[in-house]
Protein backbone atom coordinates (compact mmCIF):
# COMPACT_ATOMS: atom_id res chain seq x y z
CA UNK A 1 0.00 0.00 0.00
CA UNK A 2 1.20 3.53 -0.53
CA UNK A 3 1.96 5.44 1.99
CA UNK A 4 0.54 9.31 2.16
CA UNK A 5 1.55 12.21 4.03
CA UNK A 6 0.14 16.10 4.55
CA UNK A 7 2.59 18.94 4.62
CA UNK A 8 0.41 21.42 5.05
CA UNK A 9 -1.02 22.42 1.59
CA UNK A 10 1.51 19.87 0.09
CA UNK A 11 0.37 15.97 -0.66
CA UNK A 12 3.30 13.35 -0.37
CA UNK A 13 2.97 9.80 -1.45
CA UNK A 14 5.30 7.03 -1.17
CA UNK A 15 5.21 4.32 -4.23
CA UNK A 16 7.58 1.64 -4.45
CA UNK A 17 9.25 0.57 -7.99
CA UNK A 18 10.23 -2.78 -6.19
CA UNK A 19 12.68 -4.82 -3.73
CA UNK A 20 16.75 -5.34 -2.99
CA UNK A 21 18.07 -8.14 -1.32
CA UNK A 22 21.46 -6.96 -0.12
CA UNK A 23 23.75 -9.25 1.60
CA UNK A 24 25.24 -7.54 4.75
CA UNK A 25 28.82 -6.60 2.88
CA UNK A 26 26.63 -3.95 1.89
CA UNK A 27 26.43 -2.18 5.12
CA UNK A 28 29.87 -1.97 6.52
CA UNK A 29 30.16 -1.59 10.68
CA UNK A 30 26.92 -3.66 10.94
CA UNK A 31 26.86 -6.02 13.61
CA UNK A 32 24.59 -8.96 12.20
CA UNK A 33 24.59 -10.78 15.16
CA UNK A 34 23.43 -7.94 17.43
CA UNK A 35 20.69 -7.22 14.96
CA UNK A 36 19.27 -9.89 13.73
CA UNK A 37 16.18 -8.24 12.77
CA UNK A 38 17.32 -6.75 9.70
CA UNK A 39 18.01 -9.88 8.31
CA UNK A 40 15.24 -11.64 5.91
CA UNK A 41 15.80 -15.82 6.55
CA UNK A 42 17.26 -15.69 3.17
CA UNK A 43 20.35 -14.46 4.33
CA UNK A 44 20.15 -10.58 3.19
CA UNK A 45 18.46 -7.20 4.21
CA UNK A 46 15.37 -6.47 1.96
CA UNK A 47 14.74 -2.87 1.11
CA UNK A 48 12.24 -1.34 -1.22
CA UNK A 49 13.03 0.86 -3.98
CA UNK A 50 11.27 4.49 -2.92
CA UNK A 51 9.69 7.14 -5.26
CA UNK A 52 7.65 9.69 -3.61
CA UNK A 53 5.02 11.59 -5.56
CA UNK A 54 4.34 15.01 -4.60
CA UNK A 55 1.48 17.45 -5.60
CA UNK A 56 2.27 21.25 -4.49
CA UNK A 57 0.24 24.26 -6.12
CA UNK A 58 -0.71 22.58 -9.42
CA UNK A 59 2.71 21.16 -10.06
CA UNK A 60 3.46 16.88 -9.89
CA UNK A 61 6.69 16.23 -8.86
CA UNK A 62 8.58 12.61 -8.58
CA UNK A 63 11.41 12.21 -6.62
CA UNK A 64 13.36 9.59 -7.95
CA UNK A 65 12.79 7.34 -10.47
CA UNK A 66 13.29 3.57 -9.26
CA UNK A 67 15.05 0.83 -10.94
CA UNK A 68 13.15 0.73 -14.03
CA UNK A 69 11.75 -2.21 -15.61
CA UNK A 70 14.46 -4.66 -14.76
CA UNK A 71 15.68 -7.74 -12.75
CA UNK A 72 19.09 -7.76 -12.05
CA UNK A 73 20.84 -10.68 -10.56
CA UNK A 74 23.42 -11.43 -8.29
CA UNK A 75 26.62 -10.87 -9.79
CA UNK A 76 29.34 -13.43 -10.10
CA UNK A 77 31.30 -13.72 -6.14
CA UNK A 78 28.80 -11.99 -4.68
CA UNK A 79 26.79 -14.06 -1.50
CA UNK A 80 23.17 -14.50 -3.08
CA UNK A 81 19.99 -15.10 -1.75
CA UNK A 82 19.51 -18.45 -0.52
CA UNK A 83 16.21 -20.18 -2.09
CA UNK A 84 13.49 -21.50 -0.98
CA UNK A 85 13.29 -24.99 -1.53
CA UNK A 86 12.45 -25.97 -5.33
CA UNK A 87 13.30 -22.37 -6.17
CA UNK A 88 15.76 -20.15 -8.24
CA UNK A 89 18.16 -17.81 -6.80
CA UNK A 90 16.42 -14.58 -6.11
CA UNK A 91 17.32 -11.76 -8.15
CA UNK A 92 19.50 -8.87 -6.36
CA UNK A 93 17.44 -6.17 -7.29
CA UNK A 94 13.23 -6.17 -8.54
CA UNK A 95 12.16 -3.29 -10.58
CA UNK A 96 8.99 -2.64 -12.81
CA UNK A 97 6.69 -1.16 -9.96
CA UNK A 98 6.73 2.09 -10.62
CA UNK A 99 3.84 2.59 -13.10
CA UNK A 100 0.85 0.89 -11.39
CA UNK A 101 2.00 2.60 -8.20
CA UNK A 102 1.56 5.97 -9.89
CA UNK A 103 -1.89 4.48 -11.26
CA UNK A 104 -3.09 3.55 -7.53
CA UNK A 105 -2.23 7.19 -7.00
CA UNK A 106 -4.33 8.51 -9.45
CA UNK A 107 -1.17 10.29 -11.44
CA UNK A 108 -0.36 9.43 -14.92
CA UNK A 109 3.46 9.60 -16.41
CA UNK A 110 2.34 12.80 -18.39
CA UNK A 111 0.78 14.26 -15.11
CA UNK A 112 4.64 14.93 -14.02
CA UNK A 113 6.08 18.07 -14.60
CA UNK A 114 9.21 17.36 -12.94
CA UNK A 115 11.58 14.46 -12.04
CA UNK A 116 13.74 15.06 -9.06
CA UNK A 117 16.62 13.31 -8.58
CA UNK A 118 18.32 12.93 -5.43
CA UNK A 119 21.25 11.30 -7.18
CA UNK A 120 22.35 9.25 -9.94
CA UNK A 121 22.61 5.67 -9.07
CA UNK A 122 20.62 2.85 -11.12
CA UNK A 123 18.10 2.52 -8.83
CA UNK A 124 17.04 6.34 -8.58
CA UNK A 125 17.16 7.03 -12.51
CA UNK A 126 15.58 3.61 -14.06
CA UNK A 127 12.12 5.09 -15.40
CA UNK A 128 13.81 8.47 -16.56
CA UNK A 129 14.05 6.87 -20.07
CA UNK A 130 13.60 3.10 -20.10
CA UNK A 131 14.27 1.88 -23.37
CA UNK A 132 15.95 4.92 -24.72
CA UNK A 133 12.53 6.89 -24.23
CA UNK A 134 11.44 9.70 -22.20
CA UNK A 135 8.45 7.80 -19.73
CA UNK A 136 7.48 11.09 -18.56
CA UNK A 137 7.17 12.94 -21.67
CA UNK A 138 6.32 16.24 -20.05
CA UNK A 139 8.61 16.49 -17.19
CA UNK A 140 12.37 18.11 -16.68
CA UNK A 141 14.72 15.73 -15.19
CA UNK A 142 16.65 17.86 -11.90
CA UNK A 143 19.86 16.36 -10.54
CA UNK A 144 22.23 17.04 -9.01
CA UNK A 145 25.39 18.21 -11.36
CA UNK A 146 28.34 16.85 -9.63
CA UNK A 147 26.81 13.03 -10.13
CA UNK A 148 26.80 13.43 -13.99
CA UNK A 149 30.83 12.41 -14.64
CA UNK A 150 31.74 9.93 -11.49
CA UNK A 151 28.12 8.45 -11.84
CA UNK A 152 27.13 8.41 -15.27
CA UNK A 153 30.09 8.74 -17.65
CA UNK A 154 31.91 6.43 -15.90
CA UNK A 155 29.17 3.21 -16.31
CA UNK A 156 29.54 1.67 -19.47
CA UNK A 157 27.89 3.00 -22.51
CA UNK A 158 25.14 0.14 -22.48
CA UNK A 159 24.52 0.70 -19.21
CA UNK A 160 20.31 1.32 -18.69
CA UNK A 161 20.87 4.09 -16.42
CA UNK A 162 23.46 6.03 -18.74
CA UNK A 163 21.41 5.28 -21.67
CA UNK A 164 18.11 6.90 -20.41
CA UNK A 165 19.47 10.15 -18.57
CA UNK A 166 21.51 10.42 -22.10
CA UNK A 167 18.28 10.10 -23.53
CA UNK A 168 16.67 12.48 -21.56
CA UNK A 169 19.25 14.88 -21.94
CA UNK A 170 19.34 14.47 -26.06
CA UNK A 171 15.62 15.37 -25.38
CA UNK A 172 16.44 18.25 -23.82
CA UNK A 173 14.76 17.63 -20.46
CA UNK A 174 17.57 18.29 -17.72
CA UNK A 175 18.01 20.47 -15.42
CA UNK A 176 21.22 19.72 -13.29
CA UNK A 177 21.58 22.16 -10.18
CA UNK A 178 24.77 23.51 -8.38
CA UNK A 179 24.97 24.84 -4.87
CA UNK A 180 22.17 24.54 -1.77
CA UNK A 181 19.20 25.44 -1.26
CA UNK A 182 17.91 25.26 -4.59
CA UNK A 183 14.01 26.08 -5.22
CA UNK A 184 12.79 23.60 -7.43
CA UNK A 185 8.86 24.09 -6.90
CA UNK A 186 6.40 25.68 -4.84
CA UNK A 187 7.58 24.80 -1.28
CA UNK A 188 10.20 22.50 -2.67
CA UNK A 189 13.73 22.86 -1.97
CA UNK A 190 17.04 20.94 -2.80
CA UNK A 191 19.26 20.88 0.10
CA UNK A 192 22.69 19.72 -0.60
CA UNK A 193 24.17 16.55 1.18
CA UNK A 194 26.98 14.91 -0.38
CA UNK A 195 28.57 12.00 0.64
CA UNK A 196 26.55 9.24 -0.54
CA UNK A 197 27.64 10.27 -3.98
CA UNK A 198 28.73 14.23 -4.69
CA UNK A 199 25.73 15.45 -5.86
CA UNK A 200 23.64 14.28 -3.67
CA UNK A 201 20.48 16.24 -2.42
CA UNK A 202 17.62 15.91 -0.16
CA UNK A 203 14.43 17.76 -0.55
CA UNK A 204 13.17 19.86 1.79
CA UNK A 205 9.26 20.38 1.66
CA UNK A 206 7.40 22.87 3.68
CA UNK A 207 4.09 24.57 3.92
CA UNK A 208 3.18 26.75 6.25
CA UNK A 209 5.05 26.17 9.43
CA UNK A 210 5.12 21.90 8.72
CA UNK A 211 7.85 20.32 7.24
CA UNK A 212 9.16 17.08 5.63
CA UNK A 213 12.58 15.88 4.44
CA UNK A 214 12.92 13.16 1.41
CA UNK A 215 15.91 11.83 2.73
CA UNK A 216 17.27 9.84 -0.69
CA UNK A 217 20.12 7.90 -0.19
CA UNK A 218 21.45 9.93 2.95
CA UNK A 219 20.40 7.22 5.30
CA UNK A 220 20.25 3.95 4.02
CA UNK A 221 19.33 1.73 7.14
CA UNK A 222 17.10 2.79 10.20
CA UNK A 223 20.57 1.83 12.30
CA UNK A 224 22.30 5.07 11.55
CA UNK A 225 20.49 6.53 13.70
CA UNK A 226 22.38 5.69 16.92
CA UNK A 227 24.70 3.43 15.32
CA UNK A 228 26.97 6.33 13.45
CA UNK A 229 29.63 3.74 12.42
CA UNK A 230 27.25 1.64 9.96
CA UNK A 231 28.00 3.09 5.92
CA UNK A 232 27.04 1.51 2.71
CA UNK A 233 28.90 0.19 0.12
CA UNK A 234 28.49 2.52 -2.46
CA UNK A 235 29.13 5.56 -0.62
CA UNK A 236 31.52 7.55 -2.65
CA UNK A 237 32.90 9.53 0.78
CA UNK A 238 32.04 7.24 3.82
CA UNK A 239 33.43 10.09 6.56
CA UNK A 240 31.36 13.13 4.89
CA UNK A 241 28.28 10.75 4.15
CA UNK A 242 28.46 10.47 8.05
CA UNK A 243 28.37 14.04 9.21
CA UNK A 244 26.15 14.73 6.65
CA UNK A 245 23.54 11.93 8.37
CA UNK A 246 24.41 13.57 11.72
CA UNK A 247 23.48 17.25 10.38
CA UNK A 248 20.37 15.84 9.21
CA UNK A 249 20.00 14.31 12.83
CA UNK A 250 20.26 17.30 14.43
CA UNK A 251 17.88 19.11 12.39
CA UNK A 252 15.41 16.78 12.34
CA UNK A 253 15.33 16.02 15.55
CA UNK A 254 15.34 20.01 16.41
CA UNK A 255 12.21 20.34 14.07
CA UNK A 256 10.44 17.21 14.48
CA UNK A 257 9.81 17.44 10.96
CA UNK A 258 8.23 13.73 8.99
CA UNK A 259 10.96 12.15 7.28
CA UNK A 260 10.82 9.68 4.01
CA UNK A 261 13.54 7.65 2.67
CA UNK A 262 13.93 5.51 -0.33
CA UNK A 263 14.97 2.41 0.91
CA UNK A 264 13.35 2.64 4.98
CA UNK A 265 11.41 -1.25 5.45
CA UNK A 266 7.53 -0.22 4.90
CA UNK A 267 8.08 2.79 3.43
CA UNK A 268 6.51 4.81 6.11
CA UNK A 269 6.91 8.64 7.23
CA UNK A 270 8.94 8.32 10.52
CA UNK A 271 10.07 11.12 12.60
CA UNK A 272 13.04 11.48 14.95
CA UNK A 273 12.11 11.09 18.62
CA UNK A 274 14.34 13.77 20.55
CA UNK A 275 15.87 13.34 23.76
CA UNK A 276 18.38 10.49 25.02
CA UNK A 277 18.53 7.26 23.16
CA UNK A 278 16.87 9.28 19.67
CA UNK A 279 14.69 6.57 18.02
CA UNK A 280 12.56 6.14 14.75
CA UNK A 281 8.79 6.73 15.37
CA UNK A 282 6.34 6.41 12.65
CA UNK A 283 5.07 10.13 11.91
Amino acid sequence: MSKQLKVGEIEVVALSDGVSRLPPMFYPGLDVDSHPEVMDQDGTVHIPTGCFLIRTSGRVVLVDAGLGPVNLPFPEGMPAARPEPGQPVPYLAEGGLLPSALAEAACRPADVDTVFLTHLHPDHVGWVAPHGTPFFENATVVFGAADWEPLVMSAAVDDPGRRGLEAAVSAERTGPIEGDMVPIAPGLTARHAPGHTPGHYVLVIASGAERAYLLGDAVQCPLQLTETDISFLTDIDPALARRTREALFDVLEDEQAAVGMDHFPGLEFQRVLPGAGRQWVTF
